[in-house]
């Protein structure tokens, strides 16, 4: 089966080989890698020209800078695989990645096979201990969306018919995936999940979502999820998003704090936290345990965000940037 690996490249001279080496060297040979160069400025078109030369599976496609949502958009339009991966240009894959998430997807007849992965600064990633496979309808894996699947697009392969009408949205600057994967679990009849670690987000000091700071459509992303978990009558994820939103609130301040210092910027979103925290507390599916710390989060940040750096830090050992919500 040829699975199409969709990389949206800009600007990543540093790291890019590796990337593409690691979607080479699966073990599952009948891949299309497409290496779509949104307008780099640095040798990475070269680099990706390069490896079109020595490798037949790779196709090129050099474009003006459009963004990364622009990139992968043209991915899918291009691709030609019975399924489809996306890898960002600084991150990598174990080598069996791409054959253990199709073969999940073949031998349980789902949509979607879905795997861990790691933060890491490292170059390399420890051989996986063997890990159950579990089945999931498109309604169970929503309702219980933070606990079995992430907002992440490149720890999943999907079969290309649950692309059918969904796009990533063009001129997001970070994290476009949280707009979309809601949409492919719901298009999805049945998931696959494995808790095997099979990529490695790569903590890159120069990429997007480190440097760069305008998140705040990441909030309407939130509704969107909000409004299909209403529609669709998944109230365990209504609940969660509704205290989602008061999290990803205090992301936005942190981040203001810390990059722009801007005073309007922080009495909107502090007043839009403040609305989202009466909207969770008020909803019945909200239990009392987030309720204390959807409050904590809202009127005592800085308890919060300690609190939540030490879970990451001591707890799952796990890099985590402060502020940051998972």
């Amino acid at each position: 089966m040829l699975v199409s690996v969709i990389v949206p490249v800009y600007n990543c001279e540093r790291y890019l080989a590796r990337c593409v080496e690691s979607i080479l060297a699966q073990t599952h040979r009948r891949l299309e890698v497409l290496l779509i160069d949104d307008g780099s400025s640095d040798r990475s078109p070269q680099i990706c020209d390069e490896f079109a030369v020595r490798d037949e599976r790779v196709r090129v496609i050099h474009k003006p800078n459009g963004g990364v949502s622009a990139a992968r958009n043209d991915g899918i339009e291009v691709a030609r695989g019975e399924f489809i991966a996306f890898c960002d240009n600084d991150d990598f894959m174990a080598p069996a990645m791409i054959e253990r998430l199709v073969g999940m997807c073949v031998d349980n007849d789902c949509d979607i096979a879905h795997c861990k992965r790691v933060r890491s600064s490292a170059d390399f990633l420890e051989t996986p201990e063997p890990q159950p496979v579990t089945v999931l309808t498109n309604r169970e894996i929503l309702e219980e969306f933070y606990r079995w699947s992430s907002p992440y697009i490149w720890d999943k392969v999907y079969r290309r018919e649950v692309w059918r009408g969904v796009r990533f949205p063009v001129g997001s600057y970070t994290g476009e995936d949280v707009a979309v994967v809601h949409h492919l679990l719901w298009a999805a009849r049945r998931v696959a999940v494995t808790g095997e670690v099979l990529y490695c987000h790569f903590l890159n000091p120069d990429s997007v979502m480190l440097s760069g700071f305008d998140v705040r459509w990441a909030i309407g992303a939130l509704n969107d999820r909000l409004e299909l978990a209403r529609r669709e009558g998944l109230w365990r994820l209504y609940a969660d998003v509704l205290v989602r939103r008061v999290y990803e609130e205090e992301y936005l301040l942190t981040m203001n704090r810390k990059y722009l210092g801007d005073r309007e910027f922080a009495r909107e979103h502090r007043g839009l936290k403040q609305v989202y925290y009466r909207q969770a507390v008020a909803w019945r599916g909200v239990g009392a345990k987030r309720k204390i710390f959807v409050w904590l989060c809202c009127w005592l940040p800085t308890v919060y965000n300690g609190y939540n750096y030490l879970k990451f830090r001591f707890v799952y050992r796990q890099p985590v940037r402060f502020g940051e919500v998972k």
